[in-house]
Formats: C-alpha cells, sequence, structure tokens
C-alpha cells in the first residue's frame, strides 16, 4: 500500500467518526468538497477517499449505512485499532498534520510525525496478522447500540426510563447516559450468536471500576436472530477480564520550560 494510501485512510477515519463535526473542524462545507480537496492534497481520487470513509462507517453511529457486508482489510482494522482512543482534537491534529505535508512548509518534526503515522499502518497483502480487537464485533456492536437504544425508547428495558444521552462520540467510556436524576450509564456489546465474549477497551473498564454500581453492561445477543438484552451492573466487580496488550497510537501536549 502507498503511503499516501495509509495517510488517506486516517482521514478518511476522521470524516466517518465525526462527520459534520469533522468536515466543520476542517472548513469543508460539504463531504463532496472534502473528498475533491483530500484527494488532491494526498494524489488519491476522491472517490477512493468516500470509499475509505464508507468503510468505516458501520463501526461509527452515523446515518450511513456503510460497507457492513465484508470484513476490513488489515490496515483498515490497523487505523480503529490504534486511533481509536485518541479525542477528537488529537486525531484532528493528526488530520492536520496529513493535510498540510503536502505543503512547502515542512518541517522536521512534521517529517518526523508522518513517518510515524505511516508506519502504524501495516500492509494488506501480508499472509501473517496479529490477533485482532475489531473485525466483525464492531459491525455486530453498532447494531447492538442501535437495537439498545430503539428498545429504551419504547420503553422495553425494565427499571429505568426517561431521556437517554447518546455519548459514544465523547470517548467517556460508555455509550448512554441516563438523562434523569438517576446517574446510570450504558455500555453496550453486542453478539451475532446466542453466547460469545466480548471486549472492553482499557478506558472503559477503568470507567466501569470508578462508577461501579452505576456502570451497566448491555449485552445484546442473538443479533443474527431474534435479539435478546441483558443488563450487568457494576461488570468490574461481577466479571472477571483477561488483559490483551496491543499497540496504539498515544498523544500527548508539552508545554516548553520557557513558557513556565
Amino acid at each position: 500500500m502507498l503511503d499516501n494510501h495509509k495517510l488517506a485512510l486516517i482521514v478518511a477515519y476522521f470524516l466517518s467518526k465525526y462527520n459534520e463535526i469533522a468536515l466543520e473542524n476542517l472548513g469543508y462545507s460539504n463531504f463532496t468538497a472534502a473528498f475533491e480537496d483530500i484527494g488532491f492534497k494526498l494524489s488519491v481520487k476522491p472517490n477512493t477517499i468516500k470509499n475509505m470513509r464508507d468503510e468505516f462507517d458501520p463501526f461509527h453511529p452515523n446515518n450511513r449505512r456503510g460497507w457492513y457486508q465484508r470484513e476490513l482489510r488489515p490496515s483498515r482494522l490497523e487505523v480503529l485499532e490504534k486511533y481509536e482512543e485518541l479525542s477528537e482534537s488529537a486525531l484532528l491534529g493528526i488530520v492536520k498534520d496529513i493535510l498540510s505535508y503536502s505543503t512547502l512548509n515542512r518541517t522536521t518534526e512534521l517529517d518526523k510525525n508522518i513517518q510515524v503515522y505511516i508506519d502504524t499502518i501495516q500492509e494488506d497483502d501480508e499472509t501473517k496478522h496479529a490477533t485482532r480487537k475489531f473485525s466483525t464485533r464492531g459491525i455486530t456492536g453498532k447494531r447492538a447500540e442501535e437495537f439498545f437504544y430503539e428498545s429504551f425508547l419504547k420503553n422495553k428495558i425494565d427499571g429505568f426510563g426517561g431521556g437517554l444521552k447518546d455519548r459514544r462520540n465523547d470517548g467517556c467510556g460508555f455509550d448512554f447516559e441516563l438523562d434523569s436524576s438517576l446517574p446510570f450509564v450504558f455500555e453496550v456489546k453486542g453478539l451475532s450468536a446466542i453466547i460469545g465474549g466480548v471486549v472492553f477497551t482499557d478506558k472503559e473498564w477503568i470507567v466501569a471500576k470508578e462508577l461501579g454500581e452505576r456502570y451497566i453492561l448491555v449485552l445484546v445477543s442473538n443479533l443474527d436472530g431474534i435479539p435478546n438484552i441483558k443488563l450487568i451492573q457494576n461488570p468490574y466487580e461481577k466479571l472477571v477480564a483477561k488483559k490483551n496488550v496491543y499497540t496504539t497510537i498515544s498523544i500527548n501536549w508539552a508545554i516548553s520550560k520557557e513558557q513556565l
């Protein structure tokens, strides 16, 4: 895979995850304009940028269905795994680095950053790949979130009522928050079959520990048949998790000594 296509994947992921917010923060009036400009800056066809964005759509709560019918290629999985934990502002900074790289105002620091972004994405034609955190799990998760949300609005979740705040794009360690005097939050996990395991991000697991009884795991099973919802309150105490370690991208913000 060419380096410019690797960089385009990161930008496309940002467009998919943050949707209209991404357009606004990048200064585009619509997606057509975004595809044209990004394609020009990265020497990638605009329709390729669009297709890349669509590949990530099944993993994000937007109105597009995306390419949910097939498994993602390794390069797309790399982007999901290594950039999902970044805040919108951090990911925006990376995207701005990428889009400014085609200009003549390159710096040693920018060159270094761009190489890091490129190196995080492996080739699609490699025969051996590490065990993946994502795959169809992300698509199943989105279906589960939508099923839970619709069920909640129809008052089908026993013991809970009122409004529901969508927190899926806030990076807060859970998907939904009860909009009432009861301070409960919900993290939704989906299973295609009746039984199976689930994966928590480190952030989700830490927040589950911090919130205790306020944190509720919503397990939506049998999504390929007749879905069933099971609630597990305080999963950190009631379930035993095994730690898995994988490489990701981290961002920090440095303040020079001259400012202090």
